[in-house]
């Protein structure tokens, strides 16, 4: 599918659905698959892809969820680790922290957790030379009477 093929009222994604996961299915354990998959049903535990997941709005999953592009229609409960754009659409509902490049919720989505957006941030080399650490007031004891 192109980027702007439209897979659940208005989102996108750029990869073909491979595998879908019906709306009367449940899955126990973890699942993971290098191509595109839905899902419409109940999954208890981690979903991985390489490519996109796309969470109907019937689908939910309790455990966290990792792919390049995601869609959320449904409900997580759980991490989103997003290594491309992430669309939490109106009917959508994430529980849990989310990390993405990019990310867009929509008016009537729920998102309850923390979100990190863009590239991580690089870790400091080693701290700055001769400052003294601030800390809370301190006062100065002084032993000449």
């Amino acid at each position: 599918m192109a980027w702007r093929a439209k897979t659940e009222k208005g989102a996108a994604t750029r990869d073909p659905i491979e595998t879908i996961l019906g709306r009367t299915s449940l899955f126990r354990g973890d699942f993971s698959a290098d191509g595109a998959f839905r899902i419409d049903g109940w999954v208890e535990g981690s979903v991985e892809s390489r490519a996109a997941v796309v969470i109907g709005e019937s689908g939910a999953v309790r455990g966290n969820v990792t792919g390049t592009e995601i869609v959320v229609a449904g409900q997580i409960f759980g991490n989103v680790m997003c290594a491309g754009h992430l669309e939490l659409l109106a009917t959508g509902k994430i529980e849990g922290d989310i990390e993405a490049k990019s990310m867009r919720i929509e008016t009537g989505g729920v998102f309850r957790g923390t979100s990190h957006m863009g590239e991580p941030a690089p870790a400091l080399a080693e701290e700055p030379r001769n400052q003294k650490e601030l800390s809370v007031y301190e006062p100065e004891l002084s032993l000449a009477g």
